[in-house]
């Protein structure tokens, strides 16, 4: 069963309050056009081992932002799904799962801890007037003065982080399309940061329907089915990237998109049933080999059309497991007889 409810906030950064001995979250308290919210984001876990895997993306560019620059301050509901607003660390392609790093929430010896990382980027957010944080979980409200910053009635949203993949204890809040985040928006930087974070119990395979995490390949070199570099104990790595994408061929080009593949392995990969996926349900099915080293350009037909305003495609195997993914922005796109490499 998913979040009983999923939303994103829009507002300015307005107060932060670190995390206390007794307390796994970091609170930020946020202004939609004088309505205050909190947000209550996980700095440690309850269960162990206890440091969070988190993420900061100081030039975040996917395409979901030109989305959210549009909506308005405050709160909007989400709907689950692919296509809109909703976040999913696994099927959106944010991000290289390798980047994501494990930190305490209270550091020993002088050392650095995630209090203190999420304080210097909200403080810097806090100091740019023009900055919008866009807070992703589950949203809730109490007819009470807020138990943190005081403001009444509470309300807020908690479940910052990843939603899928949970442990047996926690399965009733899986769900595709439903994960925990806070994007920041610099408009006058042209920038935007990402604070992504999941719990170390959670997997990166997960069931498309359900968010149920998956058990493990029973094969001990089989490539890891959620993207390449992935940390694991079997220090896992994907086959197969996506090197390259013609998505804005030039006039004296053939009028065709297309998708680059490298195979990075030491082995022959045989594509018989695996393909390309991309937005509302696009699929592009592939053929042939891949030697060791080899990369190849897929021409797509006019049934699996990229689009110029940006976009995400994902290559799965024929067991329908994410190999890996990328994305691409408007600005890339716009660059005619250019492939996008990544």
């Amino acid at each position: 069963m998913p979040l009983k409810s999923y939303a994103v906030l829009k507002g300015r950064p307005w107060a932060t309050r670190s995390s206390q001995e007794n307390h796994p979250h970091f609170q930020l308290q946020v202004d939609a056009e004088g309505v205050f919210y909190r947000a209550a984001i996980n700095v440690r876990s309850m269960l162990e081992p206890s440091e969070m895997e988190y993420l900061i993306k100081l030039r975040f560019g996917h395409p979901i932002t030109s989305a959210l620059h549009r909506i308005s301050p405050g709160l909007h509901q989400i709907e689950s799904r692919p296509g809109g607003l909703a976040l999913d660390y696994i099927r959106l392609n944010l991000f290289p799962r390798d980047q994501f790093m494990k930190l305490p929430s209270s550091a020993q010896r002088g050392g650095v801890d995630l209090n203190e990382v999420l304080e210097g980027i909200f403080a810097g957010a806090m100091d740019d007037p023009g900055c919008w944080v866009y807070v992703f979980g589950e949203p809730w409200e109490a007819d009470a003065s807020d138990r943190i910053f005081k403001f009444h009635p509470s309300r807020g949203l908690h479940d910052v982080h990843m939603n899928q993949g949970n442990d047996p204890c926690h399965l009733e809040q899986d769900g595709p399309w439903q994960d925990g985040a806070v994007l920041i928006e610099h408009p006058r930087q042209q920038r935007w940061t990402g604070i992504f974070l999941k719990f170390q119990s959670q997997s990166w395979r997960t069931a498309s329907a359900s968010g149920h995490a998956l058990p493990a390949p029973a094969v001990p070199d089989e490539p890891a089915p959620v993207g390449c570099g992935e940390r694991s104990s079997r220090a896992e790595e994907c086959t197969v990237r996506i090197a390259a994408l013609m998505v804005n061929p030039a006039p004296n080009q053939p009028a065709r998109q297309s998708a680059t593949l490298l195979n990075i392995s030491p082995k022959t990969i045989d594509l018989a049933g695996w393909r390309l996926m991309g937005e509302n349900k696009m699929r592009w099915p592939l053929q042939g080999r891949l030697t060791p080293g080899e990369a190849k350009e897929f021409q797509l037909d006019s049934g699996m059309e990229l689009p110029q305003h940006g976009g995400i495609l994902t290559l799965v195997n024929r067991d329908g497991l994410k190999v890996h993914g990328v994305y691409f922005t408007a600005d890339q796109a716009a660059k005619q007889g250019w492939r996008i490499a990544f």
